[in-house]
Order: C-alpha cells, then structure tokens, then sequence
C-alpha cells in the first residue's frame, strides 16, 4: 500500500482495504475534499482530525495514504496506542513527505513523548512534508500539557470526524459490499445493522469475517450464515474475556 520509503506499524487487514473510495463520507465530505486538495497541493502541511471511536478517523489516514501512493508520494503511519511505538520511532520517519500519526490523545500528560511530538511536526515543517493528525479531541482538549504543541497541532486545518447516523451507516455497508464483489441482499445487510454495535470500525470488522467465511465455505451471505458467523464472533469474543 505504501509508496517509497513509506513506514507503517498499522493493522495490514485495514489498511490494505481503505480508500476514499470505499469510504461513504455522509457528513464528512469536506474533511475529504480537503485532505485530497491538501496531499495534490502540497498545502497546508497540518491537518488534524478528531472524533470519537468508530467514527472513521483511521479510515481516512490510511485512504490519505493509499492516495498520496497514487501521487507517486512516500507516506509513513503510526498509531500512537500501540505499544511498539514510541519516541525513537517518530525521530526515524521520512519528514520530507506524509506522515500520518493516530491515536494522537495517547500521548498526553506524558512530558517527553509530547516533546517527541512537537519535535516532529518541527521536522515536518522544516523538512517540507505534511502530517495529519487524528485523536479523539480538539487539541486544546486532548489534556495535552505542552503550550506549543497545542498551539502547532491547531495551526492548519482541524476538522470534526462525525459518526454516521443509521441511514449513512446502511449506505456505507451497501459500498463496503459492492467494493468486496459480496452479494448480500438489502435484508441481510439491514439484520447485519440491527445485530451489529454502532461503532463503524466494528462493523467493518464483522464484514471482514463474513467475507473470509463466504470465501472459505463458499456459500452464499444469507440471513442464517449471517447468524452463524455473528455467533462464532461472539463465542470467541466470551472465551477471550
């Protein structure tokens, strides 16, 4: 999915399906515009993106890469809620180009990593590449303590991420489908909604399964395989708890 000298601690099985293409923006079609016109134009060199869990932020970091990829750009990923990842592996990322950090409000209240974050919006900038940026607040209320980081993550284009509603939700499950060459009919993909949490990026989990199971068994996504796969997923679920 990466371009040259691109750099990812990220889930492959997400990363590799998301595109702004299979993304149903609802309410979120400006917040694409303009991370499509920024990664074309070179401008501006700061997004961040905020919303809560489920809402599509990691969806739109890894479409921004797959289309900075398609610009011929190098990009890097990292999920900052993932343990693997710390300051070092900031100091190492290609600045010159997309870098996209997740999960950013993991960081705060920690002293050196928000120092490890200012740092690298710093190279960024002088570097001459651009960062996008996702948490779960605003960055005056992601409990960051350092001034100056609050005040260069604010510094471009902040945009909300907001959660698709039900019938926004069907409609994206509905290109989900149609991307993946599934057939399921209305009825199953509405079940699957009524069964299903609210959280998208969930629900896009149980796609993937329900896509592995139909390959894998090669039966038709009916109501009743529908409820098979979905009682498999939580049996796991209850044996891991």
């Amino acid at each position: 999915m990466a371009g040259p000298g691109a750099q990812m601690v990220l889930p492959l099985a997400m990363g590799d399906h998301a595109s702004f293409d299979n993304y149903w923006a609802g309410h979120n079609s400006e917040v694409v515009a303009a991370i499509r016109g920024a990664i074309q134009k070179g401008e501006p060199r700061m997004i961040y993106l905020y919303g809560p869990k489920g809402s599509g932020k990691s969806h739109l970091l890894f479409a921004a890469m797959r289309f900075a990829e398609e610009e011929i750009l190098a990009n890097s990923y990292v999920s900052l809620s993932n343990p693997m990842v710390g300051s070092e592996m900031l100091s190492s990322l290609d600045v010159q180009h997309l870098v996209c950090v997740d999960d950013a409000g993991y960081w705060s209240g920690n002293a050196d990593m928000e120092r490890a974050l200012f740092t690298l919006f710093e190279q960024v900038k002088q570097g001459g590449g651009q960062l996008i940026v996702a948490a779960g607040q605003p960055p005056t209320a992601c409990g960051f303590k350092l001034a100056d980081l609050i005040s260069r993550l604010g510094s471009g284009l902040v945009y909300p991420v907001l959660e698709l509603n039900d019938e926004q939700r069907y409609e994206a499950i509905k290109l989900r489908v149609q991307c993946r060459g599934l057939s399921i009919s209305d009825d199953t993909i509405k079940y699957l909604l009524s069964r299903a949490a609210r959280d998208s990026h969930e629900l896009f989990l149980i796609l993937d399964e329900i896509d592995r199971a139909s390959l894998i068994e090669k039966r038709r996504v009916t109501i009743p395989f529908l409820q098979g796969v979905l009682a498999q997923r939580q049996a796991r679920h209850k044996a891991e708890s």
